[in-house]
């Protein structure tokens, strides 16, 4: 399930992206309501919007089943930190890409460290590209990833281009997704996807205080719901619409949960300007 918060009024124009050339450059300057649909392909599942896609800009969560990693990482794991298989590890990257329908050669990801820093992507950006909880490109091609398990990844589209945020507990209470609005503002919409719920997520007085500092949404004195403070933040920050995705992953098994699990996998967050 997903849900719209502070949608665009009715009438809004589709988005408009007008670009040329290897390296050229996406301007985004308008986008209709985000959605979020529910893709099987191959056993696999993806969620992605069909509207930004018409529009030009690709956004995919996945799910954690339909790969070939063995437990505890079963079984579509794209993290390649946790002692998977490499080999396992990117074959569920390529099977993800072909059911989401981008490069996988063109994927960029970072060496997440529960930060605020964000790096921009080159645009013949591809693999590791540094030590970041965010990126930034306005490159078309260029694939941003993030990998979580309970933390959220939120990707964010604007007149900028496109950027994608790891926003655990620390990101969150930093204010990395404020920094990731401000890189590619004025933002036209965003997308929260799967995160631990507050139902399942204890924590301590250090996080609830670092919370209340940043003026998050907290559910009570030893509980937080790092997907209701992602919409909350990117609401303050002026987003008009944003979807996300109400799916507590450590409550079930369509995602994996470090909390729930502690060695397991990584689902994975996408954005592109196509």
């Amino acid at each position: 399930m997903w849900i719209l918060h502070n949608p665009h009024p009715p009438g809004t124009g589709a988005l408009r992206i007008g670009a040329s050339g290897p390296h050229a450059r996406r301007t985004l300057t308008a986008m209709p309501s985000p959605s979020l649909e529910r893709r099987s392909s191959g056993g696999l599942r993806v969620w992605i919007d069909p509207g930004a896609l018409q529009a030009g800009v690709l956004v995919a969560f996945s799910e954690r089943h339909g790969g070939v990693s063995r437990a505890p990482f079963h079984s579509l794991n794209l993290g390649g930190r946790a002692g998977d298989s490499p080999e396992a590890v990117g074959a569920n990257r390529a099977f993800v890409a072909q059911a989401a329908g981008f490069d996988v050669e063109r994927l960029a990801l970072t060496r997440q460290v529960h930060g605020v820093e964000l790096r921009r992507a080159a645009p013949d950006a591809g693999g590791m590209v540094g030590e970041a909880d965010g990126l930034v490109t306005d490159q078309a091609g260029v694939v941003l990833g993030i990998l979580s398990a309970d933390c959220a990844a939120v990707a964010i589209a604007g007149a900028g281009g496109v950027a994608l945020v790891h926003a655990g507990w620390r990101g969150l209470a930093g204010g990395i997704i404020e920094r990731g609005v401000r890189a590619v503002e004025p933002v036209r919409a965003a997308w929260v996807g799967p995160a631990i719920g507050a139902c399942c997520y204890e924590v301590g007085d250090d996080v609830v205080q670092a919370w209340n500092r940043r003026g998050l949404p907290v559910a009570d004195s030893s509980h937080v719901d790092p997907r209701r403070a992602a919409v909350a933040e990117l609401r303050t920050a002026g987003v008009p619409a944003v979807a996300s995705l109400d799916e507590c992953t450590a409550c079930g098994d369509n995602f994996f949960s470090y909390r729930r699990d502690g060695i397991t996998g990584r689902h994975g967050a996408f954005i592109s300007p196509l």
